[in-house]
C-alpha cells in the first residue's frame, strides 16, 4: 500500500470515528435522558466523557494528522484550496465549540446532583442544542471536503 492510500484510509477512518461518535452519542443521550428514572444519568454523562475521549478525540486526531500528511504529500495549501479551507474551518470551529461549551457542560452533567431535575434539564438541553449544531458544522465540513475535492 502506498503512503497516499494509507493516509486516505486513516483520514476516512478518523472521519467515521469522529462523526459516528458525535451522531450516535447525541441519539443515545437523548434516549437515555428520557429514561432517567431507570438509568441514572450520571453514568450516561460519564460514558459520554469516555466516548469523547476515545472516539471524538481519537478520531479527530487521526483525521487531523492524516489530513496534514495528505496536504504535504499532495502539495495542497489551505489558502489556495477552497474546499480544504472550508473543511478545516468547520473542524476548527466545531473543536472550539466543543472545548468552550460542550465539554464544560459534559463535566457539569457528570458532577450534577441527579435529583436536581431543573438544573439537569437546563444543562442537558443546552448541551443537546449546541451539540447538534456543532454536529451539523462537522457534516458541512465533510460535505465541503468530499464535494470540493472531486470537482
Amino acid at each position: 500500500m502506498d503512503e497516499v492510500a494509507l493516509f486516505r484510509v486513516l483520514h476516512v477512518a478518523g472521519a467515521v470515528l469522529l462523526l459516528g461518535n458525535v451522531t450516535v452519542t447525541g441519539f443515545w443521550a437523548m434516549f437515555l435522558y428520557r429514561q432517567r428514572p431507570a438509568v441514572p444519568f450520571r453514568s450516561v454523562a460519564r460514558a459520554i466523557l469516555w466516548t469523547d475521549l476515545v472516539f471524538t478525540v481519537g478520531g479527530g486526531t487521526m483525521l487531523t494528522v492524516s489530513g496534514i500528511l495528505l496536504m504535504r504529500v499532495r502539495g495542497y495549501t489551505i489558502g489556495q484550496t477552497p474546499w480544504l479551507a472550508e473543511g478545516v474551518g468547520a473542524l476548527v470551529a466545531s473543536t472550539l465549540i466543543w472545548l468552550v461549551a460542550l465539554l464544560p457542560d459534559q463535566w457539569r452533567l457528570d458532577r450534577m446532583d441527579p435529583t436536581n431535575d431543573v438544573a439537569l434539564r437546563k444543562v442537558f438541553l443546552r448541551w443537546m442544542v449546541v451539540g447538534w449544531g456543532t454536529t451539523g458544522v462537522l457534516y458541512y465540513g465533510l460535505w465541503a471536503m468530499v464535494t470540493g475535492s472531486v470537482a
